[in-house]
Order: structure tokens, then sequence, then C-alpha cells
């Protein structure tokens, strides 16, 4: 069964959790950028993105080429 993890990681943590995962399941990896990266402290960051959850924005990503219809999971 063929499968895609996509993931954000702002320093890093949540792409050791990725390669923790990829280890068990040898899944294909990609990793989304934001066009416009967050600046700050990680608790300016925090505050930024809870804000953006609060006001429905959506950041733009940097575009990708992967076909998930290629992929089952």
């Amino acid at each position: 069964m063929k499968t895609l993890v996509v993931y954000y990681s702002y320093q890093g943590n949540t792409k050791s959790i990725v390669d923790m995962i990829n280890k068990k399941i040898d899944a294909d990896i990609v990793r989304i950028d934001t066009v416009v990266p967050h600046k700050g402290s990680y608790s300016a960051v925090v505050d930024q993105g809870q804000d953006e959850v609060n006001r429905d924005f959506c950041l733009e990503i940097t575009p990708s080429d992967i076909d998930i219809s290629a992929y089952e999971r």
C-alpha cells in the first residue's frame, strides 16, 4: 500500500516524528512550506498562528508536483 506523509514543521520537531514514522512504514514524504515563512520567536509564531486560525486565514503554500491520487494512504 503506497503511503504519503505530508507535514509542516516550523522548528524541525514534526520532521523528527515524520522520520520515525517513515522508519516503520516506508512512506513518501512531502514537507509543506509557506510562501512567506513565519519569523520570530516560537512564542510569537504561535501567537500569529492562533490569530490566523481565529480569522480563518489561510496561508499560501508553495506548490507541489505530488500527485496524491497515486497514493492509497
